[in-house]
């Protein structure tokens, strides 16, 4: 019997092209980006063409780009740097949906331990919510939405342009895992 794997959504199989790129950087500029010695200094240039590169597939500055261990410890920091920025400004309540990832969820659940208020959305039957939903939700101390691109468990895929809108119309920060 052939095995298929078929969680693309937790992790994918790199393409040879990532491998030879980062076999190349594992192999000749290995060293700490933080150092100053030569080796350490060639890693900080390669680090910062990646982040340039990136930076210009999505229209954004290199130093807007962070790159982090993987989509849990992402997602955490984008929702902490935000609900800090609104507590900055008197805003501490965020909106997400019920069904987010344990990522998400935890880090909102400690969050509410730290005294924010969490919006949790209900999701309809048929998993999609809407922008109107969150629309009705936000309130004048709103700082956050947070909305999963697509759900691991059923498949769903939220509108996240929609979304967006809405949000960027009350000058409210969404984020999205679209992991």
């Amino acid at each position: 019997m052939r095995e298929v794997y078929a969680d693309n959504a937790g992790t994918t199989k790199p393409s040879t092209v990532a491998i030879n790129a980062m076999l190349s950087i594992l192999r000749e500029t290995y060293g700490n980006p933080s150092s100053v010695h030569h080796l350490g200094q060639a890693a900080s240039e390669q680090l910062m063409k990646a982040r340039e590169q990136v930076a210009n597939c999505l229209h954004a500055s290199p130093r807007e780009i962070y790159f982090t261990s993987g989509g849990s410890e992402a997602d955490n920091q984008a929702l902490r740097s935000a609900a800090q920025y609104g507590a900055l400004h008197g805003k501490r309540h965020i909106i997400t949906t019920a069904i987010e990832h344990y990522a998400i969820l935890h880090t909102l659940q400690q969050l509410e331990k730290e005294g924010f208020d969490i919006t949790y959305l209900d999701v309809p039957e048929n998993g999609r919510i809407t922008a109107e939903m969150v629309a009705n939700a936000i309130r004048s101390d709103t700082c956050l939405v947070s909305v999963m691109f697509a759900n691991n468990e059923i498949g769903t895929i939220e509108p996240i342009a929609e979304i967006g809108a809405v949000c960027r119309k009350k000058g409210v920060v969404f984020h999205t895992d679209a992991v």
